[in-house]
């Protein structure tokens, strides 16, 4: 079985989606996502992750219009890691590639969510569905 790199957050855009557009011409958005985590510190402060999330295309230009700071959404996606160059030196940061981007009204994903809606990319048709079946049971 191969590797697989497949996540499933769900939490708040603390910024804005905004667009940016690559020298290669292509149009993606960006934002950054907000994720608890089920445990405090112990001044009682809860813990989170903070990740910067990537949309690229026709779904990256759903979220410059949708996604708002304080969004509660669940992304679906992979997990990668960038480094880029400071004055202080190199700094890494984890970047999710959304394939998958949803408003979510409280609770639920209202169905919305299936194989057709996240980007194939080199996964194959039989990965994407138990991926899917393994979401749904998470979320029903």
């Amino acid at each position: 079985m191969a590797d697989v790199n497949f996540v499933v957050l769900t939490g708040r855009s603390t910024k804005d989606a905004v667009p940016r557009t690559k020298s290669s011409g292509q149009m993606k958005a960006e934002f950054s996502f907000e994720v608890d985590r089920p445990f405090y510190r112990v001044s009682g402060e809860p813990v989170s992750d903070l990740f910067l999330v990537d949309v690229w295309g026709d779904l990256g230009k759903w979220a410059v219009d949708n996604v708002k700071e304080g969004s509660r959404l669940v992304v679906v996606g992979t997990l990668n890691k960038e480094s880029y160059l400071t004055r202080g030196g190199r700094e890494h940061l984890t970047v999710i590639k959304a394939k998958a981007v949803k408003l979510l009204d409280g609770s639920a994903l209202d169905g919305k969510l299936d194989v057709e809606s996240i980007k194939e990319d080199v996964w194959s048709r039989d990965t994407l569905s138990k991926q899917m079946d393994t979401i749904k049971k998470i979320v029903d």
